[in-house]
């Protein structure tokens, strides 16, 4: 679950904004209505919902744009090299373009509150911070600052959360997340936190080419063809196959100037969908339904995902 999100000098972002999913306390008949939307952690209460609105240009879009690529920072910046420029545009007025892009985060790993921070330009980490709560007091796992100069040991400041951290420090370079590279060396706590934006933080619905539908479906296979049902479908049966299917890779050798096309097998899925007026006749379904009628299904499987198995949705919806 999350508590709150910040973030300074992305996009079109200025001034930190802070998404609060803590609940208000508001006493009026509307929001004794929405006495569903709210669970308890602790000692406050929790939205389980929020939507943001706003007229056009206003900076919706944005928020999603930069909440992914810190999301994705933590995921994959350990796989970095030393010419990677990050892919996100400060503020391009008054100045911000030379100051550091935040990120913040507070949210839950069983039943622990963690806080975790990081700033940074196109080109580098500056500060990088994770907290936790293990007993209801605010506690530091490392604290990060590549402005201290290059001595590592200058650099970070440590508990013993994890284990040999200075190990991890020395193999992480200006372009990687601390915690990253943590994870990838098997520092359990790291892996957590790696594991909570992987698995649970859903960015956007999933998707035809996603390999992990076929799993979604078969486990949900029922309530999709209910909804379907209730959206006046006529669908009574969806059958899916993960096969594989051979492909043309380039393979281009910059050092002799040549280049060649070579087969490789990847797996495709194909979706078939039958009707109750002919139940024997397949149809394509990327190529054969009604766009609202595979948006509905592709809707359908992530929120049952997501509701099932506790994660995070996070979509932008245009109108």
């Amino acid at each position: 679950m999350i508590k709150e999100i910040r973030l300074g000098n992305f996009y079109s972002i200025k001034d930190e904004i802070v998404l609060d999913l803590k609940a208000g306390v508001i006493k009026t008949l509307k929001s004794r209505n929405l006495n569903n939307n709210v669970f308890d952690f602790e000692d406050v209460q929790l939205l389980k919902t929020v939507a943001i609105y706003g007229a056009n240009a206003s900076g919706k879009s944005n928020i999603m744009k930069a909440i992914s690529f810190c999301a994705s920072m933590i995921i994959n910046s350990h796989n970095h090299n030393e010419n990677v420029i990050f892919n996100f545009k400060p503020f391009k007025f008054q100045g911000f373009t030379k100051k550091p892009s935040t990120f913040k985060i507070i949210f839950v790993i069983k039943g622990i509150e963690y806080e975790y921070s990081f700033s940074l330009n196109q080109t580098e980490i500056i500060t990088e911070e994770l907290y936790y709560y293990p007993n209801g007091r605010r506690a530091k796992i490392f604290t990060r600052d590549e402005t201290l100069g290059i001595d590592k040991n200058k650099i970070y400041s440590f508990s013993s959360v994890i284990k040999k951290p200075l190990d991890v420090a020395e193999n992480t370079s200006k372009k990687t997340l601390y915690i990253s590279r943590a994870s990838q060396m098997d520092r359990e706590v790291a892996k957590d936190v790696f594991r909570f934006f992987s698995e649970s933080f859903v960015l956007g619905y999933v998707n035809f080419n996603d390999v992990a539908i076929e799993k979604l479906f078969i486990e949900n296979k029922r309530q999709v063809l209910e909804a379907l049902k209730i959206a006046d479908s006529d669908i009574i049966d969806i059958q899916i196959k993960n096969e594989l299917v051979s492909v043309k890779n380039l393979n281009a050798d910059l050092l002799s100037g040549t280049a060649s096309i070579k087969d490789a097998m990847q797996s495709q899925i194909f979706i078939n969908t039958f009707h109750k007026s002919n139940p024997k006749i397949d149809f394509d379904f990327a190529n054969e339904e009604s766009s609202g009628t595979q948006m509905l299904f592709i809707i359908m499987l992530t929120i049952l995902d997501v509701i099932k198995n506790n994660k995070i949705l996070l979509v932008v919806l245009n109108f």
